[in-house]
């Protein structure tokens, strides 16, 4: 379906997201605000942690020094089965495919006192329970960490939307 760029949490700051997602190679943007925000998630590229010498994978690339290299994905489709697939940075489904609904991408808070939670798609209308309480976990928007992303593509600090698609 496409190719890109594996993303997740920075390695050694408590909170935000737990798990890597494949982000598309080109992003594509709802409203943001620009800067930094004090309540968000963050995400950032993720690099291989191993090199050549301590790999257990094919050694077909013997010669390439995976250390700290950016490491690319890929998300595929195979035929016949029934698909629900939630694609970060992007805000339509690929042709083909049915739109359940697009919105944001969201996690715990980036902070020191935080434990990771997983990345989700959060629906960009957003509803409230009657007669709830405060609870005690909380969503929070996250924003792109440019560098290890590309920042011509990936904007520092800007708001990741999502889409959920089926087929």
């Amino acid at each position: 379906m496409f190719k890109g760029i594996t993303a997740g949490s920075y390695n050694n700051h408590p909170g935000s997201g737990s798990n890597y997602l494949c982000l598309p190679e080109a992003p594509q943007w709802k409203t943001y605000v620009d800067g930094h925000q004090a309540y968000t998630g963050t995400i950032v590229g993720a690099s291989y942690g191993f090199s050549s010498r301590n790999s257990v994978f094919s050694e077909s690339n013997i010669d390439t020094d995976f250390s700290r290299k950016p490491a690319p994905c890929a998300v595929c489709y195979v035929g016949g089965r029934s698909t629900i697939l939630m694609i970060p940075a992007r805000t339509q489904c690929p042709d083909g495919w049915t739109t359940e609904y697009a919105g944001y991408l969201v996690s715990e808070l980036s902070s020191i006192d935080r434990k990771r939670s997983s990345f989700i798609c959060w629906d960009e209308a957003p509803e409230i329970l009657a007669g709830g309480i405060i609870g005690q976990a909380a969503i929070y928007p996250v924003e792109v960490l440019c560098g290890s992303l590309p920042c011509s593509e990936y904007i520092n600090n800007r708001e990741l939307t999502c889409v959920v698609c089926s087929k």
